[in-house]
């Protein structure tokens, strides 16, 4: 007897040990990746709240506050595919405004950069001098200053080289009150602002280097004399090197602080504090003046702290015109352009549909990857015209085969598809061989995009991420699938296409609804409904639409009564669907009886126009997917294998 109990164990440890390890091993790569993409994306910043609490212990007309920032790199908001991102131009204005509002005045100056930077993969090529390019940077450029002169900022040190090439002097006919600041043309070098019954000068440097500082001494002192007569604290505000910074704390112990738009390490030099900004408007810069001591905080601008409506509509209104504008739309960057396969002028892009027929396996796989729906977060945000997020989230930006916005004719190539990986693909299927295509993608081709400002932790995940998009994978879990999901900036769309008297569909509900009920509100689940709908016959033609449903009137009833219910009590909208899976030929008041519901309100609703509408907005919705049977799961815009979910489901109403 022993000896058979023995032997269960062995043969159950051998058939379900691989199994369990597996599972195992994937939720602890999970974990990983979630910890240190968490640990990757932490800001060294106080709150929002926690610097107001400060402010509460303080008398607001004591307050000597200097607010600034700098280095924004034309980053209107942040942009990456991460959940806790901090910046922001709405963001600042809500923070600035909470500040005012404890009776503080705070002087508040910005240091220059507003420029975009190359990202790191990304090359200029013929497009960077479109003039649609340039003029989006202007637009890009008047919108921030627009939204500094909404904010109240005092004053504006812009570089030297971006003064020429933006032209920040023909931009400020956007009609900004604050003056920009010139180390070169005393008084405009500087700025004396009261601020809680005290003076404070802010003074424009810019020394190339030591040298340079010698050889201006004189000019430096009696800029420096001048100043200080008529304020309490003098703080510089530099675009020299850190070495010349040093250098100017030595020899002016008098400055308070001295502010760079560079990013460093803050560091004290004598009496004098060298700070720095976050870059690309991460954070606000506060700078406390006290007589006794200097203190420096940044504070984060992360999702506790809410839009400014005013900012926000300004920035909206420059998406729409980018959306609007055909010449705004260019493309100012090529990926992978020092890559072989894309310097080969003669091959083209042609979409991962033809990479199918041969890799099979290999496009399934992909098709259920993050990969695979990088243009429905776009879409989902409303930045699909907005070159600089679209460049990462389609294929061939910037080629001339490659993806365009507007162009229709160009749909085949949005996403991350194959050849984004692999390089343009013509060639390949005209003439499989291993020469014509990427067979090994190198890391650099996935960091041109999942840089650190975009995916932080990305370079130390490299091994544990490069599993979600190895073809020789096993197909992902549901669950797997939607956890990656769940790691991006924004939560998993969820959508179940079913009629609700399909016995199929009902099953998938029976199947799918306590499952998803876990994740909670981490996802967004949508009902979708399958209907038709025809033009009811008059004398002249047409008439109002009529809607057909596969089990005729009573499921379109049905139907209808189950989107008014998820729009009223979406709470309990799983307990009525799974109530009405057991009881689907008796009396629909019973279920909703069951789980508390106004019978009359949603009886009520069935009869309204507002659900015409979204009866129609169903058929879109269906047709845009090519919807064609009950149950469809679909997550982020992709239809997912039946293999994956459907379990004891096992067919399809059509």
């Amino acid at each position: 007897m022993k000896k058979y109990i023995a032997l269960t164990l062995i043969l159950t440890v051998v058939i379900i040990g691989p199994f369990a390890y597996q599972q195992w091993s994937e939720a602890k790569r999970l974990q990983h990746i979630k910890e240190t993409k968490h640990l990757a994306a932490q800001i060294q910043a106080t709150s929002l709240a926690n610097y107001l609490h400060q402010l509460k212990q303080m008398s607001p007309d004591r307050v000597q506050l200097l607010l600034f920032t700098g280095n924004t790199q034309a980053q209107l908001e942040p942009c990456g595919c991460f959940i806790g991102q901090s910046g922001g131009l709405p963001r600042r204005a809500k923070a600035i405004s909470h500040l005012r509002a404890y009776g503080v005045s705070p002087l508040l100056i910005d240091l220059g950069g507003l420029q975009s930077s190359h990202p790191l993969g990304m090359k200029p090529h013929a497009a960077a001098t479109d003039p649609g390019v340039l003029m989006r940077d202007q637009h890009r450029v008047q919108t921030t200053l627009t939204a500094m002169e909404m904010m109240g900022y005092d004053a504006f040190f812009p570089f030297d080289a971006e003064t020429e090439t933006v032209g920040y002097r023909d931009v400020s006919a956007a009609e900004v009150s604050f003056p920009f600041l010139d180390s070169e043309l005393p008084p405009d070098s500087y700025l004396i602002k009261t601020v809680g019954g005290k003076r404070i000068a802010v003074v424009a440097l810019n020394i190339n280097d030591t040298s340079e500082m010698e050889s201006i001494s004189d000019k430096l002192h009696s800029l420096f004399s001048e100043v200080e007569k008529h304020s309490d604290f003098v703080v510089g505000l530099s675009h020299s090197p850190p070495e010349v910074n040093k250098t100017l704390a030595e020899t002016y112990p008098n400055l308070s602080a001295i502010l760079s738009p560079h990013e460093g390490e803050t560091e004290q030099v004598g009496d004098v504090l060298l700070a720095s900004c976050h870059s690309k408007g991460k954070t606000l810069g506060a700078l406390m003046l006290t007589d006794k001591e200097v203190d420096l905080q940044h504070i984060a601008l992360t999702e506790d702290v809410s839009d400014d409506i005013d900012v926000r509509k300004l920035l909206d209104d420059f998406y729409h015109q980018v959306a609007t504008d055909h010449q705004l739309q260019t493309f100012s960057h090529r990926l992978f352009s020092f890559q072989q396969e894309e310097q080969d002028e003669t091959n083209r892009y042609i979409g991962s549909q033809a990479c199918q027929a041969c890799h099979q396996k290999e496009f399934t796989q992909w098709s259920h990857s993050s990969h695979a729906t990088a243009f429905h977060t776009l879409r989902t945000v409303g930045r699909e015209y907005y070159p600089e997020c679209v460049t990462c989230h389609v294929t061939g930006s910037g080629y001339e085969s490659g993806y365009q916005i507007g162009n229709a004719d160009r749909g085949h190539l949005v996403d991350v598809g194959c050849e984004t990986c692999h390089g343009p693909g013509k060639q390949h299927v005209y003439t499989p061989l291993k020469e014509n295509i990427r067979g090994h993608v190198p890391e650099n081709v996935c960091m041109a995009c999942h840089t650190p400002e975009h995916s932080p932790g990305f370079g130390a995940l490299v091994e544990q991420v490069m599993l979600e998009v190895d073809h020789s994978r096993s197909q992902p879990s549901l669950k797997q699938i939607l956890e990656q999901r769940m790691r991006g900036p924004m939560k998993p769309e969820v959508e179940l296409f079913v009629m609700s008297y399909c016995p199929y569909g009902v099953q998938a509900e029976q199947e799918l609804l306590p499952f998803f009920e876990k994740y909670g509100d981490t996802i967004d689940f949508k009902l979708r409904f399958i209907v038709g709908k025809e033009a009811a016959s008059t004398e002249n033609g047409s008439g109002p639409i009529q809607f057909t449903s596969l089990h005729g009137e009573p499921e379109l009833i049905e139907n209808k009564r189950q989107m008014v219910i998820a729009e009223l009590y979406p709470e309990k909208l799983f307990d009525y669907l799974l109530c009405r899976a057991d009881h689907l030929q008796e009396a629909w008041v019973n279920c909703a009886k069951d789980v508390e519901l106004d019978v009359g309100r949603i009886a009520e609703g069935v009869e309204s126009e507002k659900i015409t509408l979204q009866l129609l907005e169903e058929i879109q919705r269906t047709e845009t997917l090519d919807i064609k049977g009950s149950p469809t799961l679909v997550i982020d815009g992709r239809m997912i294998e039946g293999g994956l979910w459907r379990g004891k489901v096992k067919e399809t109403c059509h």
